[in-house]
């Protein structure tokens, strides 16, 4: 792979959520958040972040896959292997740890939290940050073993659907962590939103490889799902702060 075609990768993956980033950052009208800071939570959801999420994902996986293997001998289990580890993966492992180390990209800036808004435009970032070394990870692997076709499916797909998402959910969190410093709300709560929002995503995801065998054109069924249930995030988030971004509302003193 030549410097040419290696930098295309990196923007075909980082380009969409950092468009994504910057939408979410200028969707608030009043007292916009410093670039330097949202960068600063992208880059820690791009690094620190998923870089967490995958050494305790192999951890857990592990634990996991050993103590399946004194429950293979059930029926149920030993007929539905393949779909049981997919949900149980995607649907509860991953949502809980990715969910966890992104909140790292929401701490880096949280001096520059003053507003309850201002969470989710870092919780967001960091979300997307996530997501844009996912989708490089993802893509560079379709692009390895199913050529260029692939590679530009997986690619225009996670720009659409995961990688809002990853954003969005992240954004809950975000949301969460302000309640939480201005009004004692609930940070567990946003966090439990955030895996609730990533876990049911997965799930849908999942989808193919539970239905494995089936007539191809049922997979687009939940892929246009999973494709409506990003946009929904994404715009549910914005809206979410244009609600507290009012000039009337009181705001906190920088730290």
């Amino acid at each position: 792979m030549d410097f040419l075609s290696l930098s295309v990768i990196v923007t075909v993956a980082f380009f969409p959520p950092l468009l994504y980033m910057a939408w979410i950052r200028n969707t608030e009208r009043y007292e916009r958040e410093p670039w330097r800071a949202v960068f600063r939570s992208f880059i820690g959801g791009a690094t620190v972040g998923i870089g967490m999420a995958a050494i305790l994902e192999v951890i857990l996986v592990h634990f996991y896959s050993s103590s399946l293997d004194f429950l293979r001998g059930y029926e149920l289990i030993a007929k539905n292997e393949a779909s049981i580890n997919a949900i149980i993966i995607a649907g509860l492992i991953a949502p809980f740890i990715e969910e966890a180390t992104k909140i790292y990209g929401i701490t880096v800036s949280r001096r520059e939290i003053d507003e309850i808004e201002d969470g989710i435009v870092y919780g967001a970032s960091s979300g997307f940050g996530f997501a844009s070394m996912e989708n490089l990870l993802y893509e560079i692997s379709a692009l390895i073993s199913g050529g260029f076709t692939a590679w530009l499916t997986v690619s225009i797909i996670r720009s659409v659907s995961s990688a809002l998402l990853h954003g969005s959910a992240t954004a809950m969190s975000g949301l969460g962590y302000s309640l939480h410093k201005f009004h004692r709300g609930s940070l567990l709560g946003g966090y439990l939103t955030a895996v609730g929002m990533h876990s049911s995503f997965n799930v849908i995801a999942s989808i193919p490889i539970i239905l494995s065998g089936i007539n191809p054109l049922v997979y687009l069924f939940p892929l246009g799902i999973g494709i409506f249930y990003g946009i929904t995030a994404f715009s549910y988030i914005r809206r979410k702060i244009r609600y507290y971004d009012r000039p009337h509302r009181p705001r906190a003193h920088r730290r």
